[in-house]
């Protein structure tokens, strides 16, 4: 399975090459000028950009490159399990530290009576 990078740059790339395409019918049928500013010369543009997103997405560079991760799913897996157990530890302790603010607080009111 790819990487989430790979899939969208991928998405975007087939995107782009779409848009070109049917803005190529649409002159050589001839139901777009390239003369006049139309509907057409933005699907251009979309898909120049989407082009270029993609483009530089599979580089790891431009703006989505740190929106979509490279990380295959190994080692994904072995990220979040690693995230997991320093949550897990980070818990055990302040765990540790409420009973031990109780048995504190517990001996310092028996104390006082």
């Amino acid at each position: 399975m790819h990487t989430p990078a790979v899939a969208i740059s991928r998405l975007l790339a087939g995107t782009g090459v779409g848009l070109l395409l049917a803005v190529g019918f649409g002159l050589q049928q001839g139901t777009m000028e390239a003369q006049t500013l139309g509907f057409g010369h933005g699907f251009a543009i979309v898909g120049l950009v989407c082009m270029t997103l993609g483009w530089q997405l599979a580089n790891g560079t431009g703006a989505l490159a740190s929106r979509f991760s490279r990380e295959n799913d190994d080692e994904m897996s072995k990220r979040v399990k690693q995230e997991m157990n320093e949550a897990l530890k980070a818990e055990e302790v302040n765990n540790a530290w409420a009973k031990l603010e109780a048995t504190v607080l517990s001996m310092e009111l028996g104390e006082e009576e």
